[in-house]
């Protein structure tokens, strides 16, 4: 496997002759089909970007070939669920990298084949790593795509996060009640897949996600805490206020770890141990709502290249 730096390298310096791209297209899609693709050295990624998007750029193709994958994977007749699940996790995956490395807009139309893949996948229900892909999915069609494109696939996106966060806080109240607090891997890493959905709708300036301004309130309130009634004299509250609340029932945090700048995306790592890494980020906005500092020297570009960056870290991760 090409994983390393200098043949990555090699490989991309290969793919800007287009005129013999027939020599090498079809082996280098089935290598980014390869289980083990992501297994690379941190620095061949940007090669690799390079290389998927002068792979698809030119062929359209292999983008469809792919779409039809990823709708119509199965696991196999004598497989299990759990193969099947874990061969349309790695398909969906290739599907948000491949968007990913390419131009804005490139896949505009095939949203209605993506948004396909998407409620396919979320179909499947009790799956963590498909959930964790589809999440993974939407913030890149946030970043690659214009408002006015993914418009149809808002009202899903919208509806899963808000579903997902309440199964989440119902989760942990029932975690509480029985005393125990551990979370499967794979139930965490859906957790923290779904929580940088929010944290990236909360930064974006409002024109790159227009129809998150409408319903933010569901999610955080405008007004800091000190300045919200109690709960039990309202008849709704946020939902980052409600995960935060069952978090301090077991454990308050220090006022550092509260602090966020909205500009800048606050969950930056690509993995967690624990549930306990997500309660500073559902606790900071309980408490401060949309006001927190802004840092004016992060501009547009800046938001949107650190949350590019928080997803190169996160598909090395996603072996």
């Amino acid at each position: 496997m090409p994983n390393s730096k200098a043949s990555a390298a090699l490989l991309s310096s290969i793919t800007d002759y287009q005129y013999c791209r027939k020599a090498w297209s079809k082996e280098l899609f089935e290598a980014l089909m390869d289980p083990d693709f992501f297994v690379m050295e941190p620095t061949a990624l940007c090669q690799w970007k390079v290389i998927t998007e002068h792979l698809i750029a030119h062929d359209n193709l292999l983008f469809q070939d792919l779409l039809v994958r990823v709708t119509t994977a199965t696991g196999g007749l004598f497989s299990s669920n759990e193969v099947f699940y874990t061969q349309k996790a790695r398909l969906l995956r290739r599907l948000s990298f491949t968007m990913f490395c390419c131009e804005y807009n490139q896949f505009a139309k095939y949203i209605s084949k993506i948004q396909e893949c998407f409620v396919e996948a979320l179909k499947l229900g009790q799956a963590p790593q498909v959930i964790r892909e589809v999440f993974l999915g939407f913030r890149v069609v946030i970043l690659r795509m214009s408002p006015g494109t993914y418009t149809p696939l808002w009202p899903i996106m919208l509806n899963e996060l808000y579903g997902n966060l309440v199964e989440f806080r119902d989760t942990l109240k029932k975690k509480k009640s029985q005393d125990s607090l551990d979370f499967s891997p794979k139930i965490l890493a859906m957790y923290l897949s779904v929580s940088k959905l929010l944290d990236q709708a909360l930064i974006l300036p409002a024109h790159m996600i227009p129809d998150f301004q409408v319903h933010h309130w569901s999610f955080v309130c405008d007004r800091p805490l000190d300045q919200q009634p109690d709960l039990v004299d309202q008849t709704f509250a946020s939902l980052s206020r409600e995960i935060s609340e069952e978090y301090e029932m077991v454990m308050e945090l220090e006022e550092e770890r509260l602090r966020r700048t909205r500009n800048a995306p606050y969950i930056t790592y690509p993995n967690i141990a624990s549930f306990w890494d997500l309660q500073p980020f559902y606790s900071g906005l309980a408490k401060y709502g949309l006001f927190n500092t802004i840092d004016k020297e992060i501009t547009e570009e800046t938001t949107v290249k650190l949350l590019e960056d928080s997803l190169d870290l996160e598909y090395l991760d996603l072996n």
